[in-house]
Protein backbone atom coordinates (compact mmCIF):
# COMPACT_ATOMS: atom_id res chain seq x y z
CA UNK A 1 0.00 0.00 0.00
CA UNK A 2 2.75 2.39 0.90
CA UNK A 3 3.79 2.02 -2.74
CA UNK A 4 0.91 2.90 -4.65
CA UNK A 5 -0.89 5.61 -2.40
CA UNK A 6 2.45 7.08 -0.32
CA UNK A 7 5.33 6.61 -3.10
CA UNK A 8 2.98 6.83 -6.17
CA UNK A 9 0.50 9.29 -4.62
CA UNK A 10 -2.38 7.19 -6.22
CA UNK A 11 -5.87 6.51 -4.85
CA UNK A 12 -7.65 3.04 -3.96
CA UNK A 13 -9.97 4.02 -7.14
CA UNK A 14 -7.42 4.26 -9.82
CA UNK A 15 -6.79 1.83 -11.98
CA UNK A 16 -3.14 1.01 -13.59
CA UNK A 17 -2.31 -1.13 -17.16
CA UNK A 18 -2.48 -4.35 -16.68
CA UNK A 19 -5.10 -4.49 -14.07
CA UNK A 20 -8.93 -5.89 -14.73
CA UNK A 21 -9.85 -3.50 -11.52
CA UNK A 22 -8.57 -0.71 -9.34
CA UNK A 23 -6.03 -0.50 -6.96
CA UNK A 24 -7.75 -0.54 -3.72
CA UNK A 25 -9.89 -4.18 -4.98
CA UNK A 26 -6.98 -5.80 -6.30
CA UNK A 27 -5.31 -5.58 -3.12
CA UNK A 28 -8.25 -6.46 -1.22
CA UNK A 29 -8.39 -9.99 -3.43
CA UNK A 30 -8.31 -12.55 -1.18
CA UNK A 31 -5.87 -15.32 -0.71
CA UNK A 32 -6.24 -18.33 -3.28
CA UNK A 33 -7.44 -21.68 -1.60
CA UNK A 34 -5.89 -24.49 -3.89
CA UNK A 35 -7.52 -27.32 -1.70
CA UNK A 36 -9.68 -28.94 -4.53
CA UNK A 37 -6.82 -28.53 -6.94
CA UNK A 38 -4.20 -29.96 -4.73
CA UNK A 39 -6.55 -32.68 -3.79
CA UNK A 40 -6.94 -33.67 -7.26
CA UNK A 41 -3.28 -33.78 -7.84
CA UNK A 42 -2.61 -35.79 -4.90
CA UNK A 43 -4.89 -38.54 -5.59
CA UNK A 44 -2.90 -39.20 -9.46
CA UNK A 45 0.51 -37.88 -8.61
CA UNK A 46 3.68 -38.15 -6.52
CA UNK A 47 3.38 -34.51 -5.04
CA UNK A 48 7.27 -34.51 -2.88
CA UNK A 49 6.43 -30.70 -1.28
CA UNK A 50 3.72 -27.74 -1.39
CA UNK A 51 4.67 -24.41 -0.59
CA UNK A 52 1.70 -22.08 -0.50
CA UNK A 53 4.05 -18.82 -1.11
CA UNK A 54 2.55 -15.65 1.02
CA UNK A 55 4.62 -13.28 3.26
CA UNK A 56 8.36 -14.53 2.78
CA UNK A 57 8.29 -15.25 -1.21
CA UNK A 58 9.42 -18.34 -2.86
CA UNK A 59 12.98 -17.12 -0.99
CA UNK A 60 11.95 -18.22 2.28
CA UNK A 61 8.59 -20.82 2.10
CA UNK A 62 10.39 -22.75 -0.86
CA UNK A 63 13.33 -24.34 2.09
CA UNK A 64 10.36 -25.19 4.03
CA UNK A 65 9.56 -28.37 2.12
CA UNK A 66 12.78 -29.03 1.21
CA UNK A 67 15.29 -31.69 3.17
CA UNK A 68 18.20 -30.20 4.21
CA UNK A 69 21.34 -30.65 1.65
CA UNK A 70 18.42 -29.31 -1.03
CA UNK A 71 18.51 -26.49 -3.17
CA UNK A 72 15.74 -25.20 -5.22
CA UNK A 73 17.29 -23.59 -8.82
CA UNK A 74 14.52 -21.37 -10.20
CA UNK A 75 14.70 -19.70 -13.47
CA UNK A 76 13.63 -16.22 -13.02
CA UNK A 77 11.32 -15.19 -15.66
CA UNK A 78 9.88 -18.72 -16.14
CA UNK A 79 6.49 -17.34 -14.97
CA UNK A 80 4.25 -14.59 -15.88
CA UNK A 81 4.61 -12.03 -13.27
CA UNK A 82 1.42 -10.74 -11.99
CA UNK A 83 0.16 -7.54 -13.40
CA UNK A 84 0.11 -5.80 -9.09
CA UNK A 85 3.46 -7.11 -8.54
CA UNK A 86 4.87 -5.43 -11.93
CA UNK A 87 3.33 -2.52 -11.04
CA UNK A 88 4.37 -2.81 -7.56
CA UNK A 89 8.32 -3.03 -8.30
CA UNK A 90 8.14 -0.62 -10.51
CA UNK A 91 6.43 2.04 -8.87
CA UNK A 92 8.45 1.26 -5.37
CA UNK A 93 11.98 0.50 -7.61
CA UNK A 94 11.86 -2.58 -5.84
CA UNK A 95 14.81 -4.87 -6.87
CA UNK A 96 14.36 -8.70 -7.85
CA UNK A 97 15.44 -10.11 -4.99
CA UNK A 98 13.59 -8.36 -2.44
CA UNK A 99 9.94 -8.77 -4.87
CA UNK A 100 11.02 -12.92 -4.61
CA UNK A 101 11.89 -12.31 -0.49
CA UNK A 102 8.68 -10.43 0.05
CA UNK A 103 6.36 -11.29 -2.70
CA UNK A 104 4.70 -14.49 -4.73
CA UNK A 105 4.90 -12.51 -7.91
CA UNK A 106 1.84 -14.77 -9.05
CA UNK A 107 3.47 -17.91 -7.90
CA UNK A 108 0.65 -18.52 -4.94
CA UNK A 109 1.26 -22.20 -4.93
CA UNK A 110 4.63 -23.99 -5.78
CA UNK A 111 5.07 -28.11 -6.32
CA UNK A 112 7.98 -29.93 -6.00
CA UNK A 113 7.03 -33.12 -8.05
CA UNK A 114 8.93 -35.76 -9.89
CA UNK A 115 10.59 -34.39 -13.22
CA UNK A 116 8.82 -37.52 -14.93
CA UNK A 117 5.48 -36.14 -14.16
CA UNK A 118 5.75 -32.31 -14.55
CA UNK A 119 3.88 -32.85 -18.05
CA UNK A 120 1.11 -34.47 -17.19
CA UNK A 121 0.60 -32.39 -13.86
CA UNK A 122 0.93 -28.97 -16.31
CA UNK A 123 -1.43 -30.56 -18.25
CA UNK A 124 -4.09 -31.59 -15.44
CA UNK A 125 -3.49 -28.31 -13.97
CA UNK A 126 -4.14 -26.37 -16.92
CA UNK A 127 -7.92 -28.65 -17.27
CA UNK A 128 -8.42 -27.45 -14.20
CA UNK A 129 -8.20 -23.94 -15.35
CA UNK A 130 -4.89 -23.33 -13.51
CA UNK A 131 -2.34 -21.39 -14.76
CA UNK A 132 0.85 -23.13 -13.83
CA UNK A 133 4.34 -23.02 -15.25
CA UNK A 134 7.26 -25.62 -14.38
CA UNK A 135 9.96 -22.61 -13.07
CA UNK A 136 12.86 -25.10 -11.77
CA UNK A 137 14.42 -28.20 -10.50
CA UNK A 138 15.52 -29.59 -7.30
CA UNK A 139 19.13 -30.48 -6.73
CA UNK A 140 22.17 -30.99 -4.11
CA UNK A 141 24.08 -28.63 -2.47
CA UNK A 142 26.88 -28.92 0.41
CA UNK A 143 25.00 -26.77 2.63
CA UNK A 144 23.34 -27.38 5.79
CA UNK A 145 20.45 -26.16 5.21
CA UNK A 146 17.95 -26.09 2.36
CA UNK A 147 18.52 -22.62 -0.08
CA UNK A 148 16.76 -21.19 -3.39
CA UNK A 149 18.77 -19.93 -6.50
CA UNK A 150 17.83 -17.24 -8.75
CA UNK A 151 18.98 -18.02 -12.14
Amino acid sequence: RKVFFEIMGLKPTDKLDGLKQSIGLELLTPTRIYVKTILNLIRDFNIKGIAHITGGGILENIPRVLPNHCQATIKDGSWEQAPIFKALQEGGNIDKTEMHRTFNNGLGMILVVPSDQCDEILIRLSGLDETAWEIGIIESNKEDKAKVVLA
